[in-house]
């Protein structure tokens, strides 16, 4: 189980993460589910960084997004993810979605998974 979990090392924790891989890198955006935005971070290994703004819900559907995005890149993060920083922007519907749906939207737009 340990190795399956979401660690601190595997987080973007600083705003200017977060803007590096929304200016520089790659954007793809998922129906009004979600959009995703990755860079090359030549770590070997891929950071995580989820936006769930106040337009999707109130606290509990925000918290809710991010519950669910975060289980989408635990089970994910083995499949074969080069070392990238990933940023992922919930849509309206993500909550909606169920979970193995939204892995399936997430690795298809992903560059190594497909």
């Amino acid at each position: 189980m340990g190795n399956q979990s979401f660690h601190k090392s595997e987080r973007l924790l600083q705003r200017s993460q977060f803007e590096a891989v929304m200016n520089h890198g790659q954007r793809k955006r998922v129906d009004t589910t979600l959009t995703l935005f990755f860079l090359s971070n030549g770590l070997g290994k891929t950071r995580l960084g989820i936006i769930a703004s106040k337009k999707i819900g109130n606290a509990v559907i925000r918290n809710r997004a991010k519950r669910m995005i975060r289980e989408a890149f635990r089970r994910l993060k083995y499949a074969g993810l080069p070392g990238m920083d990933l940023v992922v922007i919930s849509g309206k519907n993500l909550v909606s979605l169920p979970l193995p749906d939204l892995e399936t939207k997430i690795a298809n737009n992903l560059p190594a998974i497909q």
